[in-house]
């Protein structure tokens, strides 16, 4: 009785953690420009980063995903790299010094971000939360990446 009890508990927790990363995803991927982040890029006219947001403990997936991330950007867009148009920045927010990510950016679990920088002002935002569904499609997963960041590009 007490085994099956504490399945429960566990069954109702996670789902309550689907739950909110459920409302999480269906809510707007669009957001408003991160007030902290206010000077990023200044030395370029307009940049776009891209973060890989992770925490101390990482499991295989999360690894996955900061791996996919990386060679798509770094695949797709080298000359921008070079010229400093692109910038990926891979961020462990259990940092004491990067927590303020997790707020500025909404995040809930490990995450990939795109941000469009101005004359050094972030403009906007996206958390690409189907990073998770297409962890295991490589090929989908870097088209997904590409996609979003050649939109920002524009």
């Amino acid at each position: 009785m007490r085994s099956n009890k504490k399945s429960n508990y566990f069954i109702l927790f996670f789902t309550a953690i689907l739950f909110v990363a459920f409302t999480q995803h269906v809510c707007s991927s669009e957001n408003k420009p991160v007030e902290n982040n206010k000077n990023i890029g200044e030395t370029t006219e307009h940049q776009v980063i891209v973060y890989y947001f992770h925490g101390k403990f990482r499991c295989r997936t999360c690894k996955r995903i900061e791996q996919l991330t990386k060679e798509a950007v770094t695949e797709s867009f080298a000359n921008e790299i070079r010229t400093g148009l692109v910038e990926m920045k891979v961020i462990n927010v259990d940092e004491k010094e990067n927590s303020h990510f997790s707020k500025d950016y909404q995040l809930f679990t490990r995450s990939v971000v795109i941000s469009d920088i101005v004359t050094g002002k972030e403009k906007r935002w996206k958390n690409l939360q189907k990073v998770w569904e297409l962890v295991h499609n490589e090929r989908a997963f870097k088209e997904y990446i590409r996609n979003e960041i050649k939109a920002y590009l524009s």
